[in-house]
């Protein structure tokens, strides 16, 4: 497991290296991290934790945007995941949080989502391993 401060540079990093790869095109580079990522990711109620997720949920939904033809997902439109991966990026380099309104509305797991399912599944595998509060 990574602990909270390794676990937001990771992401930092993997969010633009994936931003880099979409404006490039290489679509199929998007989220080929993710997976081993989430797997080391931190469990626990932990204040410091809280952006991660938020941001670890947002990675998760443009990996399936990507997976499905980039169809709009929650009016996210196939050109706006980098900047607002970036912007995700900045505000974890900034230690702050993440002031994008409406990504906040849409990946906060712990409030109510609009994604449907996958959000969920990954809202749930995080709370499992995070234990009881």
């Amino acid at each position: 497991m990574l602990n909270p401060a390794a676990a937001r540079e990771a992401l930092i990093g993997y969010l633009l290296k994936d931003a880099e790869a979409h404006e490039a095109q290489r679509f199929d580079e998007i989220g080929r991290r993710f997976d081993g990522f989430e797997h080391a990711f931190p469990p626990g109620h932990d204040r410091a934790l809280v952006e991660l997720r938020i941001a670890l949920t947002f990675w998760d939904a443009w990996i399936d945007a990507r997976n499905h033809g980039w169809q709009p997902t929650a009016g996210i439109q196939p050109a706006e995941w980098p900047g607002l991966a970036r912007a995700i990026a900045a505000d974890l380099s900034a230690d702050r949080a993440i002031v994008d309104v409406r990504v906040r509305r849409l990946f906060d797991a712990a409030g109510k989502s609009s994604l449907g399912d996958r959000v969920q599944g990954l809202t749930t595998r995080l709370r499992d391993r995070a234990g009881p509060s």
